[in-house]
């Protein structure tokens, strides 16, 4: 491999890191996980065992991709 081809690969492992970095996921909190299925915000937490969520400190998060899931189920 010649110096400019290793240029060349890095060049490109560098553009494909910056567009991953864009597509990073995004975590809703309650109100807007709520929103975001058509529940009212109590029907989300009294359907808290069946929709994947995760938990920072005392507060639920709610990963974006992992909700459209549970909506296509």
């Amino acid at each position: 491999m010649t110096r400019s081809d290793a240029k060349m690969i890095a060049e490109e492992l560098f553009k494909l890191m910056q567009k991953s970095k864009t597509l990073q996921e995004r975590y809703l909190n309650a109100d807007e996980a709520a929103q975001m299925l058509g529940f009212p915000k109590s029907t989300l937490y009294n359907k808290i065992g069946e929709i994947p969520h995760t938990k920072v400190g005392k507060r639920l998060r709610f990963s974006e991709t992992a909700l459209r899931q549970y909506i296509d189920r």
